[in-house]
């Protein structure tokens, strides 16, 4: 059974695409992305001064570690909310519709995966293309976690 005449891994694709997205424009909205970006940034800096500091310094090496857990801290504060309501998302909507919508083997494979074959199920197919998916779309809608 097919929802528009193509193959089930081509609608199920499809269907992800449209999933993950919605993820994304959430975490768009319901994070400061300015924010982040400049967190991101912090880090960095303190990253390339981490390994002169350890050679050098010890003890500006400990207080720049402390820094920069407080920013990684922050960083996981911000994306909590959005991460929350993506998987009520994924939980309320891929578990429940996906299995009905594609039973069994979703997707033949040219070659052959250890512990799979060379055929995957819905789940294994969501999770290869989410990936890739998530990338695209990040870089497109400029969102940074």
């Amino acid at each position: 059974m097919t929802l528009i005449g193509l193959s089930p891994g081509i609608e199920e694709l499809l269907l992800s695409a449209i999933v993950i997205f919605l993820i994304t424009l959430i975490y768009r909205f319901l994070v400061n992305q300015k924010e982040m970006r400049e967190i991101k940034e912090k880090q960095k800096e303190y990253q390339s001064k981490m390994k002169d500091l350890q050679k050098n310094n010890p003890e500006e090496s400990k207080r720049a570690m402390a820094e920069m857990l407080a920013l990684s801290n922050k960083q996981l504060r911000m994306s909590m909310k959005p991460m929350f309501i993506s998987l009520i998302i994924f939980v309320a909507i891929v578990i429940p519709i996906l299995p009905g919508l594609f039973p069994g083997n979703v997707v033949n494979l040219p070659f052959s995966l250890p512990y799979f074959g060379q055929s995957l199920e819905w789940f294994w197919w969501y999770v290869i293309v989410s990936f890739p998916l998530n990338s695209i779309f990040r870089k497109f809608l400029g969102v940074e976690i």
